[in-house]
């Protein structure tokens, strides 16, 4: 039920903007009560002129801010505003307003006053808004952190992209923090926007001395080829075994930024999320058995992983489709795993397994711990085999040293400040400024901000008038050069131009500075007059 002025114990009542055009611009409204229409407001009062009457004494729509003069904020046509009555009893008297609620920050440029209701206890059938943050207050997305304003610092927002925030020893200047506001997308930051940062760091960032530092770094590459083995009757008991071992090659195929098959990522069960003919082809290289021993199987696979290994395969009494298949240049890294089913049966034992699954389970040790590429080494069953060095296999992905210089840091207590303005174009203007070859930036007419029309077009234009900064070491760089030059030169005699060359300086080196000055001694970018 819609509570009205009637009613004895509300004191807030809905309304909605009906202008906003203060012509004495003191954030005054005209605004309807949700209850009433205009025009019966309207026709209480006498002799009502439209064309005279409105934002006069006379006008019964008119409600002040309850907001002080110096805080401006003054709520668009068509908006929801809460109104209050000095005596409820006798509205159209000493009547104010502030503004009502929003149902998402995305609809700050302008929320009508139905939507604007979600939150109130009159807005249960409105559509809940999308929302930035997930019930443990992480963000749905990390690109909308800090667009706007997070708990506990103090605020004030435009209608846009800029707002000024305060917070404990910062504050944020801004315009331009996201380059759209829509109530059906997560905003997402704008890293190019304009700001101004105040700062105040409560402890100074002292640096000490560089320093060389040496790490392994893991050398990721693609497997290129897959030794398969797999046993058929892993649940046998009379120790005699079908199966087979196969030299297959790995397609590369990264899905969603992920490779299954770099070096960095194959692990003992990536064989249960690759695909025959998708993530790998073959077999190029296959032998088979049957009715062989648990120690003939080994023998068999291991003479297998062996000539892949070494680059050329001979197993007694099995045919070779082609040696290239095992050439060392497209075999290495390749991994040794068995097959997916073999895997599966193998892996599935549980302490309450069948009979039948724990003779499964052991036969699938025994294999799992026999097939090796070196007896001497421990891995087995699975195992990545990066390089053959020296005829010695080098298992497990490679690493390499990194050499890097640490600059090592502390934190003190002292505190420091910093001001930063920042900006795809920044200009520093002087009024009484007058430009070297004669001319001045007007900027009349600007009190409410400079448009854009004015920094770019004309040969007035504030571009056209202002000058490009300059990077001082760069500039210290060519004067000393410039200078090492002129105090070391010499004349082969009085007559002769001097050599083009002094110690480490040529003539060279300064003409190829000139030619990047504009780029690198000038920043064209941050501009003044």
């Amino acid at each position: 039920m819609t509570l009205d002025n009637q009613n004895e114990h509300q004191i807030i009542f809905p309304g909605i903007v009906y202008d906003d055009q203060d012509p004495m611009m003191l954030g005054r409204l005209r605004v309807i009560p949700e209850t009433k229409n205009y025009f019966d407001i309207i026709s209480s009062v006498v002799n009502w002129d439209e064309s005279k009457d409105p934002w006069t004494k006379r006008d019964p729509l008119i409600f002040l801010p309850l907001l002080p003069f110096y805080v401006s904020q003054t709520p668009l046509k068509g908006e929801y505003v809460h109104i209050i009555y000095q005596n409820k009893k006798f509205t159209l008297q000493s009547q104010f307003y502030i503004q009502g609620p929003f149902s998402s920050p995305m609809l700050s440029p302008f929320e009508y006053y139905q939507s604007s209701k979600k939150f109130l206890s009159s807005g249960d059938q409105i559509k809940q808004s999308l929302g930035i943050k997930n019930l443990d207050g992480t963000y749905k997305n990390s690109v909308s952190k800090g667009i706007f304003p997070e708990p506990g610092d103090n605020a004030l927002l435009g209608r846009g992209t800029s707002d000024v925030i305060v917070k404990k020893e910062e504050v944020l200047v801004r315009a331009g923090k996201t380059n759209k506001l829509s109530a059906y997308e997560l905003p997402a930051d704008n890293f190019k926007r304009a700001f101004l940062q105040l700062s105040n760091f409560t402890q100074t960032k002292v640096l000490g001395e560089e320093k060389t530092s040496a790490s392994f770094v893991m050398v990721k590459q693609n497997v290129r080829k897959l030794v398969i083995w797999e046993i058929d009757n892993l649940d046998n008991s009379m120790d005699s075994f079908n199966g087979r071992v196969g030299l297959y090659s790995v397609l590369t195929l990264i899905q969603d930024g992920f490779n299954p098959t770099s070096t960095a990522n194959f692990n003992a069960n990536t064989i249960n999320n690759l695909t025959l003919g998708t993530n790998y082809q073959g077999p190029l290289e296959e032998i088979q058995f049957q009715g062989k021993t648990k120690v003939k199987c080994v023998e068999l696979i291991n003479d297998f992983i062996g000539g892949v290994f070494n680059g050329f395969l001979n197993v007694s009494g099995y045919v070779t489709n082609n040696q290239s298949n095992v050439s060392p240049i497209p075999t290495f890294p390749f991994v040794v795993t068995p097959s997916k089913l073999t895997y599966e049966k193998g892996e599935k034992f549980k302490p309450n397994s069948t009979t039948e699954e724990v003779s499964e389970f052991n036969n699938y040790t025994y294999f799992h711990d026999n097939i090796k590429i070196d007896r001497a080494l421990s891995d087995s069953g699975y195992f990545l085999v990066s390089a053959n060095q020296n005829g010695k296999p080098l298992i497990g992905p490679q690493y390499d040293v990194k050499i890097e210089k640490i600059t090592p840091s502390e934190y003190i207590d002292q505190s420091s400040t910093y001001g930063v303005l920042g900006a795809e174009k920044v200009y520093l203007l002087s009024h009484d400024s007058t430009n070297p070859n004669g001319g001045q930036i007007n900027l009349r007419d600007t009190i409410y901000g400079i448009p854009q029309e004015k920094f770019i077009g004309t040969d007035r234009s504030i571009e056209s008038l202002t000058f490009s900064s300059v990077r001082g070491e760069q500039l210290l760089k060519l004067v000393r050069k410039i200078w090492g030059f002129v105090k070391g030169h010499v004349h082969p005699i009085a007559v002769v131009r001097p050599s083009r060359v002094v110690g480490d300086i040529s003539t060279e080196d300064i003409d190829q500075i000139l030619a990047d000055a504009e780029n690198k001694i000038l920043n064209q970018n941050i501009r003044i007059n």
